[in-house]
């Protein structure tokens, strides 16, 4: 079957990934002045705090926390802004000397491009409870410089309900056996997906992710493809994520899928329009609004066709990191010991996040999905988020030049 997608925007998808995209996009460099404002006054001086963060889906939820937070200390006022385009966001404030105090990036290449303007955490007081996996992406010369959010993970989440309907009673584990359920959904008139393709992440750095995090050596293959000694038609399940995007399309709503949105795409699920869709853990909260009596779960994408290959990716998505710049500085710091004591009930009872904190317990309330996902942590059949390994800027470049330019199907 011909690609959905025109040659041009999957190769620009695949070259601005991984060969010379950091360039012209590093934050600057320069030390602006902090945008927040307080009021000298001793003790009782008023402090605004800015958070940045790009979760959009607890965006209600972190408001309130920034509003529980202000309540238990009523000289600081939080003032939360939550972005999907966290990047443009960033390096516009931090232009216009608007500097955050707190705002949320994610591991490794980003928070080592961040590094020269963020504060060492090494000695907070809750750094000892960081659970040992969320350490080394937000390292960085030795030093210790987020907070981590959460564990968070990714695959198909599907309906258990429609599956049993089309008469599929396991999941796929792999290439073919995904084929079959799809065929199997199709016999039963049941739409398989609607990919939120519009939605730059879920087809540039999620699913794209896949084949690079399916490498036995992920971060040598990358450095390899980075250095011009590899090239990614050398990247082994690359045929395999072409076959899982065609699959998407072909089952789902074709090349209307580039204009499908993320809150379409969590809709028709969580209605039961479409048996799967692919996204993770943080889409929980949003599903069970829409429809809290539905029965779901949540599977890795397989790549080949060995079942021992197919794993889930789970990574820590963000981190909060602090502005050492600021202006207010150690208010900030006591916001972050504050979130960790409260961690239970924000960043897993609010937020429904699986902690990465040793002291936090993962709630049966955050429900199947969770569940799925710890089950592949217990198996130890986890993959790395290797997108946080590309080049700086790299996604940012995928999404601006990855434009439907035809329908060629």
């Amino acid at each position: 079957m011909k690609k959905w997608l025109s040659t041009g925007c999957i190769s620009a998808l695949l070259l601005t990934t991984l060969a010379g995209c950091a360039g012209g996009n590093e934050p600057a460099k320069d030390n602006a002045a902090s945008g927040n404002k307080a009021n000298e006054g001793g003790k009782d001086k008023k402090v605004t705090l800015s958070l940045l963060q790009f979760k959009v889906e607890i965006t209600d939820k972190v408001k309130q926390m920034a509003a529980d937070y202000s309540k238990d200390h009523p000289n600081v006022t939080i003032e939360a802004e939550v972005s999907n385009d966290s990047d443009t966001l960033y390096k516009t404030r931090f232009a216009s000397g608007d500097e955050p105090d707190i705002f949320m990036v994610k591991a490794y290449t980003d928070i080592t491009d961040w590094s020269e303007r963020l504060a060492d955490l090494g000695n907070e007081p809750w750094m000892s409870k960081v659970a040992p996996a969320a350490v080394q992406g937000m390292t960085v010369g030795g030093k210790k410089l987020g907070f981590p959010v959460a564990f968070e993970g990714y695959g198909f989440i599907y309906n258990k309900d429609l599956f049993a309907k089309a008469g599929i009673d396991k999941v796929p584990t792999t290439l073919t056996e995904l084929k079959q359920v799809n065929e199997k959904l199709k016999a039963a008139s049941i739409p398989s997906y609607n990919e939120a393709y519009n939605v730059w992440w879920v087809l540039g750095q999620h699913l794209f992710n896949l084949p690079f995090a399916y490498e036995k050596d992920a971060v040598g293959m990358i450095d390899k493809i980075n250095k011009g000694e590899k090239k990614v038609t050398d990247v082994a399940a690359m045929n395999g994520f072409f076959d899982v995007l065609d699959m998407t399309v072909k089952y789902g709503k074709g090349a209307e899928s580039i204009g499908t949105t993320y809150d379409n795409q969590v809709s028709d699920f969580a209605t039961g329009k479409t048996a799967m869709m692919q996204q993770g853990v943080w889409t929980i909260d949003s599903i069970m609004k829409i429809n809290p009596n539905i029965k779901m779960g949540m599977f890795a994408i397989p790549l080949t066709d060995n079942a021992e290959d197919t794993k889930m990716p789970v990574g820590v998505p963000g981190y909060y990191v602090l502005n050492k710049n600021s202006k207010n500085l150690d208010e900030a710091k006591k916001f972050l010991t504050w979130l960790h004591d409260n961690g239970q009930k924000y960043l897993v009872d609010s937020f429904k996040l699986i902690p990465a904190f040793t002291d936090l317990k993962t709630s049966p309330d955050l429900g199947p999905l969770a569940a799925d996902l710890s089950s592949y942590v217990e198996k130890n059949k986890t993959l790395p988020w290797a997108h946080t390994l590309w080049p700086s800027g790299s996604t940012a470049n995928s999404r601006s030049r990855c434009k439907r330019t035809s329908a060629d199907k």
